[in-house]
C-alpha cells in the first residue's frame, strides 16, 4: 500500500465511520422521541408543575429533539456527498483491488457500530431512569395477562411489553441486511429455467428487488428491542428461568426451570403417565395396514371375471 492509497484509505474510512455515527446519532434522538424521554444535551427547567407547564415542557423538548434531528440529516446529506467522491478516489488508487478493501472496511465498521450501538442502549437505560413518566412496573398474575410473572425476579415496563409481543414475535430487519442474499438466490433459481426465459425472469425480478429497496422503511425500535431481548435472555440465564406458553391462553410464563420441572412430574403422576422405551408408532402403523388389507368393505378388491 503506497502513500496515496492509504491516504485515500484512512479518508474512506474515517468519513464512513462518521457518517454511521451520525446514523446512530439520528436512531438514538428518534428514541428519545418515541419513548417520549428527554436526552440529556436538553436542559429546560420550569417553576411551575401544573398540567400546562408539563404539557409546555413536553412540546419544547420534542421541538428541541426534532430540530436535533434536521440538523443530523443535513450533516448525513454532507457526509454522503464526501463518501461517494472518496469512493471513487479510492476505486481508481486501487484499481481492481478496491472491492477487496472495501469488505475489510465494512467487516470493522460494523463490528464497531454494534458496541456504540450497545452503548448508546445503556444510555437510553439511563434516560428512562431519569425520566418520570417511567414508573416501577406492577405485576399483573391475572389469567388476561400476556405476561404471567411466577418468579421473583422484576422485570422492566420494557422487558414486559416486549414479552407481551407474543412467541411469534419477529425483529424486523433492514433489507440491507438480507438483500444480497436474495439476490444470489434468485440469481440461481432463475439459471435453472430454460435459456429463453431467463432474460424476462431476471427483468421482472430486478424490478421487484428495486421496488423493495425503494419502498422499505428503517425500523427505528428493531435495534432497541433486539438489546432488550439479549437482556431478557441473560437474566433468564443468571436466574435459572424460564419462559413457557400457557396451556389455556395466549400468554407467556415466567417460571424457574426446578419448579416447572416439579409440576411437569406432578401432572404425569396425577394422569399416570408413563415413560415408553420404544416408539410403539410402526408397531401401529403396521397393525393399521394388516386390518386394512384384511378388511374387504374398506376397499374393493378386483373379482375374477367368469368365462362364459
Amino acid at each position: 500500500m503506497n502513500a496515496p492509497q492509504a491516504k485515500s484509505y484512512y479518508k474512506y474510512k474515517n468519513a464512513k465511520l462518521k457518517l454511521l455515527k451520525t446514523n446512530a446519532a439520528i436512531w438514538f434522538n428518534k428514541m428519545c422521541r418515541t419513548k417520549q424521554v428527554k436526552p440529556n444535551y436538553i436542559n429546560i427547567k420550569i417553576s411551575g408543575k401544573s398540567q400546562q407547564d408539563r404539557k409546555t415542557v413536553s412540546n419544547a423538548i420534542k421541538y428541541r429533539t426534532n430540530q436535533e434531528i434536521r440538523f443530523l440529516y443535513q450533516k448525513k446529506q454532507h457526509l454522503n456527498q464526501q463518501l461517494y467522491y472518496t469512493h471513487l478516489q479510492c476505486a481508481h488508487n486501487y484499481a481492481g483491488m478496491w472491492q477487496q478493501m472495501y469488505e475489510n472496511i465494512e467487516q470493522q465498521l460494523n463490528k464497531t457500530m454494534e458496541t456504540h450501538y450497545t452503548k448508546l442502549n445503556k444510555k437510553l437505560d439511563s434516560v428512562y431512569q431519569k425520566t418520570s413518566q417511567h414508573k416501577p412496573i406492577k405485576e399483573n398474575t391475572q389469567n388476561n395477562s400476556k405476561v404471567v410473572n411466577l418468579t421473583n425476579i422484576k422485570f422492566t415496563q420494557e422487558q414486559i411489553q416486549v414479552l407481551s409481543y407474543g412467541p411469534n414475535f419477529a425483529i424486523e430487519l433492514t433489507p440491507k441486511k438480507f438483500i444480497n442474499e436474495l439476490i444470489i438466490e434468485t440469481e440461481n433459481a432463475i439459471r435453472n429455467l430454460e435459456p429463453k426465459l431467463q432474460g424476462t425472469y431476471r427483468y421482472l425480478a430486478t424490478k421487484q428487488i428495486k421496488h423493495i429497496m425503494n419502498n422499505s422503511r428503517d425500523n427505528t425500535i428493531h435495534k432497541r428491542n433486539q438489546y432488550i431481548i439479549n437482556n431478557i435472555r441473560n437474566l433468564l440465564q443468571q436466574n435459572n428461568l424460564t419462559m413457557v406458553k400457557a396451556d389455556k391462553s395466549k400468554a407467556i410464563v415466567i417460571i424457574d426451570k426446578v419448579s416447572l420441572e416439579k409440576k411437569i412430574r406432578c401432572f404425569m403422576q396425577e394422569n399416570k403417565i408413563t415413560q415408553l422405551s420404544k416408539d410403539p408408532t410402526d408397531k401401529y402403523h403396521k397393525q393399521i395396514q394388516q386390518m386394512i388389507k384384511n378388511c374387504n368393505t374398506l376397499i374393493d378388491t378386483p373379482r375374477s371375471t367368469s368365462q362364459t
